[in-house]
């Protein structure tokens, strides 16, 4: 079998060395570990589990349109497209740094160096002709994560993501916009502050964020915590994260309140999609420490997107959710703090209806406010 030697890289520093499928992208064999604290969390305990990091590293093939932009490109896979780019990410610091080439973390990090993103770009278009990349130019849309189709960009020196949606409409994205509204009325914690954003001949809207990474802070997903300790089979992995994050300085005063009120706002907004790598911890990447919860975000999965007319006919007391529990009503039972939210402070339908308003297309508002305002009610019980 083909195979090409890298040295798994986190800044600088070498943390181990790899061989990888040149064509496949799959990473075959790890050996010479070099620094063991600076392996990524989630591939922290063995061999497999780095393996497994470093495949749901590369973007998803259901993203958007990437699978038919890699055919294109004659890429086979996510992982070679990944492999391609170095495994570069703009949400960490790790990358992959071929074991003959002089390079070093400063010439390549999308951090400080400008990029472009020829796929990201594509995933917007509607044109199928072929891609061809420029020459030693690394993008980050080899590992930007989601089903949604996704860019980055570059606008006046800040990396921001522009993200679209699924179907013709643009509920989304404007669900994003929602949820940027109802937390900064609250001003409780860190979230994602998500804008509207119209393109040149499109007719919907998407919504653009800036980057809560940098050269200095990375994102360590909860699922990366949660698989870098063994859980003992009589913790929840509710409480396993809190207590994973304690054990690398991140204290419960701080993770538990947070995560409560992340319940409770996702249940406000119907938010069914918080699984563990839509949320996570900033990780100081000289020190290695936990220096807090990483802003709330990706919430536009919410607000009955796939059933607007759902208020209509359900009781909205036992929606389904991809999270630490299966329904809503188990999630909140991790909540010991509903005052956590005031009530008083959430957006109006008035200031719903206005928001959604910016898409005609967008079926079935009233019903959706009508959840909405249900939701609050229930909560307020």
């Amino acid at each position: 079998m083909q195979e090409t030697m890298f040295y798994l890289m986190h800044r600088n520093d070498p943390v181990c060395t790899v061989s990888i499928d040149p064509v496949t992208g799959a990473m075959l064999r790890v050996s010479q570990k070099k620094e063991q604290e600076l392996l990524p969390l989630g591939g922290a305990l063995d061999v497999q589990m780095l393996r497994k990091w470093w495949q749901r590293r590369a973007v998803p093939v259901g993203q958007g349109k990437i699978q038919r932009i890699l055919e294109q490109m004659g890429i086979t896979t996510p992982q070679e497209y990944l492999v391609k780019n170095l495994g570069l990410s703009l949400t960490d610091h790790y990358w992959i740094k071929p074991l003959d080439m002089e390079l070093g973390w400063e010439d390549i990090n999308l951090f400080i160096n400008d990029f472009r993103d020829p796929v990201g770009d594509m995933q917007f278009e509607d044109s199928a002709s072929p891609i061809e990349l420029p020459a030693n130019a690394f993008s980050p849309s080899s590992s930007v994560q989601g089903e949604l189709r996704k860019k980055w960009i570059i606008a006046d020196g800040k990396r921001c993501l522009v993200k679209g949606n699924h179907g013709s409409h643009s509920q989304e994205s404007l669900n994003e916009v929602v949820a940027t509204l109802l937390h900064s009325r609250q001003n409780t914690g860190p979230f994602v502050s998500y804008k509207p954003m119209k393109m040149d001949d499109h007719s919907q809207i998407y919504c653009v964020c800036e980057s809560f990474t940098s050269n200095t802070v990375e994102l360590i997903p909860a699922i990366d915590v949660v698989e870098s300790r063994k859980k003992n089979n009589a913790t929840s992995m509710y409480e396993h994260f809190i207590g994973v994050c304690g054990e690398y300085g991140l204290d419960e005063s701080i993770t538990r309140p947070f995560l409560e009120y992340q319940i409770l706002t996702d249940y406000i907004l119907t938010n069914t999609d918080r699984h563990l790598n839509n949320f996570g911890v900033l990780r100081d990447t000289s020190t290695l420490k936990f220096i807090g919860m990483a802003p709330i975000f990706d919430s536009g999965n919410s607000m009955f997107w796939q059933s607007p007319k759902l208020p209509e006919y359900d009781d909205l007391q036992s929606i389904q959710v991809n999270s630490f529990r299966q329904t809503e009503k188990e999630l909140l039972g991790y909540v010991t703090n509903k005052h956590l939210v005031d009530l008083d402070k959430l957006p109006t339908a008035d200031e719903l209806r206005q928001i959604y308003s910016a898409d005609p297309l967008i079926p079935c508002v009233d019903s959706i406010v009508m959840g909405y305002n249900r939701k609050i009610d229930l909560l307020g019980v």
